[in-house]
């Protein structure tokens, strides 16, 4: 297994100089630092921890023999050779972080480097323990197989006659020259490249440099210091130090030199310091502190030389200072550890406390604190020890619920037994319900400054002065009769918290608040007077109220705690308000603004991760919060007293670094590296977006918090609290930029967002090009309707028309002629009724027929235009319905039949109008004419042709048609139409046998051009 005692080479003055960092506080008791560990239940891959790198971008990378690590403080990321083949190995012996952000990674198997999210093997495969940088940029790789020195993508060897181990080291002195500590001795590097001897043969076991540049290193017991281009100096060690395993000099040039037996600091006399223990490494953090790990534990030595060793079974490999100051430990089997600075210090059990359930805290006038415990007496904290007052001492009950200390120095102790008198430390008198006090139960004690004592219990309120008590209850005004909290104002009012609410003693009188006044609650359990005349009341479910002048205001901000236990005020203005969820920290101005109607102040929350031991504060005890005369404040807790010093408190106020670890759509990882995620294009049809970020502040990981704003969706910031990770679903589809942020344990935000750029990519029917294609069809659809109804309105227009002319036609053919031929016979009657009236009388028989004639004409015009309407009705039955309407009208009782052979095929308007009207002409000249008993009707259509034949049985004629005569033109005009929709008409007739007409139309004749012309024909006709 890989040995770090001579790899642990650390150069303190470079580090203090090249970072501004904070460091742990060197003035914190080493116990006292905040401690935690991971091991393989927590994440890690294996136990044994070789090496640890902060990186340029925030993460913790850590070398194990499982693989190479990522953490963020919450979780493990780890590679392997299974899950990344570009990993040589998974045992990692070293890590390193060059000047340009490369990790470079020593493995058993070979060298990689990881650059910009990518892992990438380099060289041959060989074991390679560590890897150094010069100050020209140059990466060396010391190896099994020797020394190297990378050059692109590959390795060159670099001569050298010496044998590297594990142990060796690449130091680079104060002029730019390389040394190297082999196993026959020191190497210089030649200008030529290559190495040369420098020093006693013999294995170089550790190296450093003083301040003056001059190498310092070991071999076995052996120190040697050697001037450039002087002789070298060994300097004498004890011979029970044994052999040396690390040098480092500290912050004032001091060299530091760790053994087998001990720890030496070398300047103008060499100095044991600490234990006699085993010392493996040394580590200089930026405070000046010395680090050592040995076989007893983990030792720190202070600037001035003073030594502390905290106790453990660990073998320490590695050690690393983070951006915060935090102290990373890399173990040999305990995993990985960090030391923290806390805010908060606890005072447990293993300082002496009898009890750690405590329930009440007061100081007296000489310093002294008492401690009130469940179950363990009275404590006295005095020259850092606690010394125990309990029942064996005199003590009423080893249960203490309050304690009080008077101007005097005397102490009042309240029991479940009675009121405890202490004088000189020692109980004097105990009070009870015998001697006037309300109730033995005692709850809370006050002490005011005129000395009267004040006892609140389960019964009432008693006042003790000039030796005698005084009560009061309900009965006599008092909010309830159990009393808790108890304080004085400056004016010299008393104000007692009750159950029922909060009760004024001014003057000899009671008045009460409650909840109809303002106050959010009546169970007051803590009371603060400021001495501006501010009054903070803390309850039990209603949070914390302020009462100026006489005006409650319940200050509800969500991040205040709702169970208030104690109040206290420190002398940089902040309220800390004790809790079961924990210490809260706000600005008494801020609070002052929210309860005139301003922002919501900013709040702190302490809890375990600021070194709490248990975040819930003890309740039921007064007063169970305590600020101390040198400015700390002590605070009753389940499990101790947590104290913080809010004056010299650690605070965080290193940006912390925020890194988007991974985009997910549709619950499947994107390919891109987060770093490399800008431009991320996501195809249309996915639902699901989720963004996984880290907040790389390690001082208190689990109180780190967020805000992230999708651009192109979100308005503005959103708060997500400590969750990691925001989720999106149905994305629009466009570009958007993710950003997220972190704030630290103390607020702090980090300097810049991390970002990642989306591009969820439209669909077909949402891109621009569509949507001008379907404008365009749109467009094109609206005018073809427009122009489908102007050519509507015209044909309708153009019908109508037509309508018109061949009603006038109608009128000219029928009727006109008609009226023309009754006016020629009158007139003829006229002239006849002088000469011969037989004969007028024949013509006036003729006249009368005209007149039948025209007015039948005139109801068969009529008839057609109620046909035209019925536009359902097809040829077939509208020529039916002509024909039973003419044959009734007959009174003869003539039947008309219709006959349809072939495919019904409909004809164009004008056609199909010019071939109802032959049809009709044919009817009434059969029923005029004929005087038949049936009509029958036959369309045939064939596959081009089509055939509409009329046949009667009535009497028939012989010879040519009567067509013409008697001033009737209906044969004519019946094959003028034919000619015009481009038919054929025949007739065939015989005496006696009925009359057949036939019209013979091709369909492909079935024109508007053909109906047009045969408006023409008709027209001419007129």
């Amino acid at each position: 297994m890989f040995n770090f005692r001579a790899a642990a080479v650390s150069l303190c003055g470079l580090v203090l100089a090249a970072t501004a960092a904070r460091a742990l506080d060197p003035h914190t008791a080493l116990a006292q630092y905040g401690y935690q560990s991971w091991q393989t239940d927590s994440g890690l891959p294996q136990n044994t921890v070789h090496a640890i790198v902060q990186g340029r971008d925030g993460f913790l990378w850590i070398a194990t023999e499982g693989g190479l690590v990522r953490f963020d403080g919450v979780a493990f990321a780890v590679l392997t050779h299974e899950n990344t083949p570009q990993l040589p190995s998974d045992l990692i012996d070293g890590l390193m972080e060059d000047r340009s952000g490369v990790l470079w990674v020593s493995t058993s198997g070979g060298l990689a480097r990881l650059r910009n999210g990518q892992m990438q093997a380099i060289g041959a495969p060989t074991q390679v323990w560590r890897t150094f940088q010069d100050g020209a940029g140059t990466v060396w790789a010391l190896t099994a197989s020797g020394l190297f020195r990378v050059e692109g993508d590959r390795l060159t060897r670099v001569p050298l006659d010496a044998d590297l181990t594990e142990k060796s080291v690449m130091v680079q002195g104060g002029d730019g020259e390389l040394w190297l500590s082999t196993q026959q001795g020191l190497r210089e590097a030649k200008p030529n490249g290559a190495f040369g001897g420098r020093g006693a043969e013999g294995e170089v076991t550790a190296l450093a440099f003083d301040r003056g540049g001059r190498p310092w290193w070991a071999q076995g017991r052996e120190v040697e210091e050697c001037p450039a281009g002087g002789d070298c100096h060994t300097i004498d060690l004890p011979e029970s130090a044994g052999t040396v395993n690390a040098i480092v000099r500290d912050a004032q040039g001091r060299m530091w030199v760790g053994t087998d037996a001990g720890l030496y600091a070398v300047s103008n006399e060499m100095k044991r310091v600490g234990p006699p223990v085993q010392v493996d490494f040394l580590f200089c953090d930026r405070e000046g502190m010395i680090w050592a790990g040995t076989t007893q534990g983990l030792m720190r030595i202070a600037p001035e030389g003073t030594a502390e060793l905290l106790r453990g079974s660990d073998v320490y490999l590695a050690m690393t200072e983070d951006r915060e100051g935090d102290l990373w430990l890399g173990t040999e089997s305990g995993g990985l550890a960090v030391l923290r600075d806390r805010k908060f210090s606890a005072l447990t059990a293993a300082d002496g406390l009898t009890d750690e359930y405590v329930l009440a805290l007061a100081q007296a006038p000489n310093g002294h604190v008492g401690v009130g415990t469940k179950g363990g007496g009275l404590n006295v904290f005095r020259d850092g020890r606690f010394y125990p007052l309990t029942t064996a001492q005199g003590l009423s009950s080893n249960v203490v619920l309050a304690v009080a200390a008077a101007a005097n120095g005397d102490a009042w102790v309240g029991t479940p037994d009675g009121l405890d008198f202490l004088h000189d430390g020692r109980v004097a008198r105990v009070f009870t319900t015998a001697d006037g006090l309300a109730d033995d139960f005692v709850r809370s004690v006050f002490v005011d400054r005129r000395g009267t004592v004040w006892t609140g219990t389960r019964h009432g309120l008693s006042q003790y002065a000039n030796g005698a008590f005084t009560t009061w209850t309900a009965l006599d005004g008092l909010g309830s009769d159990l009393v808790g909290a108890i304080t004085e104002d400056g004016d010299g009012n008393v104000w007692i918290g009750t159950l029922g609410g909060l009760t004024e003693f001014r003057d000899g009188r009671l008045r009460n608040f409650r909840t109809k006044d303002g106050l959010s609650s009546n169970v007051v359990t803590a009371l603060r007077a400021d001495a501006d005349g501010t009054l903070w009341i803390g309850t039990n479910d209603g949070g914390l109220n302020r009462m100026r002048a006489g005006k409650i205001v319940r200050l509800g901000d969500a991040q205040l705690p709702q169970r208030v236990i104690g109040i206290l005020e420190d002398a940089g203005g902040y309220l800390w308000i004790s809790s079961n969820t924990g210490v809260y920290r706000v600005s008494r101005d801020d609070l002052g603004r929210a309860a005139n109607g301003g922002a919501a102040p900013e709040v702190m929350r302490f809890g375990v991760a600021d070194g709490m031991r248990i975040s819930e504060c003890s309740s039921g005890g007064h007063p169970a919060a305590l600020r101390l005369a040198n400015g700390e404040l002590w605070f009753a807790t389940l499990r101790g007293i947590a104290r913080v010093d809010p004056e010299h408190m650690p605070l965080n106020r290193v940006p912390p670094q925020v890194a988007l670890e991974r985009v997910l759509v549709d619950d499947v990882a994107q390919d891109s590296a987060p770093a490399t995620v800008g431009g991320l294009r996501v195809a249309p049809g996915h639902s699901h977006y989720e963004f996984d970020y880290a907040g790389l502040s390690f001082v208190a990981p689990q109180k780190v918090a967020f805000r992230y704003q999708l651009e192109g969706f979100d308005p503005g910031w959103v708060d997500a609290g400590t969750r990691r990770v925001a989720y999106y679903t149905n994305l629009p589809h466009g570009r958007y930029r993710f950003r997220v942020m972190a704030r630290n344990n103390d607020g702090v935000w980090s300097d810049a967002a991390a970002m990642a750029e989306l591009t969820v990519e439209p669909h077909v029917y949402q891109t621009l090009w569509f949507r001008l294609l379907a404008v365009i069809a749109v467009l094109g659809l609206a005018y073809a309707a427009w122009r489908r109804r102007l050519l509507g309105v015209e044909r309708q227009y153009e019908a109508v028309l037509g309508e018109r002319t061949r009603i006038a036609r109608e009128i000219h053919d029928t009727l006109a002629q008609g009226f023309v031929a009754v006016s020629v016979q009158l007139e003829l009657i006229a002239q006849l009724m002088q000469s011969s009236a037989e004969v007028a009388r024949e013509q006036l028989e003729y006249a009368r027929a005209l007149v039948r004639n025209s007015l039948e004409e005139a109801r068969m015009s009529i008839w057609e235009l109620r046909s035209q309407a019925a536009a359902q009705e097809d040829l077939a039955a509208r020529l039916l319905t002509m024909a039973e309407e003419a044959a009734a009208r007959t009174g003869a009782g003539t039947k008309a039949m219709m006959q349809v052979n072939g495919t019904y095929r409909p004809l164009e308007a004008g056609v199909e109008r010019e071939v109802l009207r032959i049809g009709r002409e044919a009817v009434l000249n059969a029923v005029r004419h004929g005087e038949p008993g049936n009509i029958l009707l036959r369309l045939s259509f064939d596959e081009g042709m089509l055939e509409m034949e009329i046949r009667d049985d009535g009497k028939g004629f012989s010879g040519t048609p009567p067509d013409g005569a008697s001033g009737h033109y209906g044969i004519t005009g019946m094959r003028e139409r034919a000619e015009a929709i481009g038919g054929r008409l025949t007739m065939e007739s015989q005496a006696g046998a009925g009359t057949r007409v036939r019209l013979q139309l091709p369909l492909s004749a079935a024109t508007p051009r053909a109906a047009t012309a045969g408006r023409g024909v008709a027209e001419e006709r007129r």
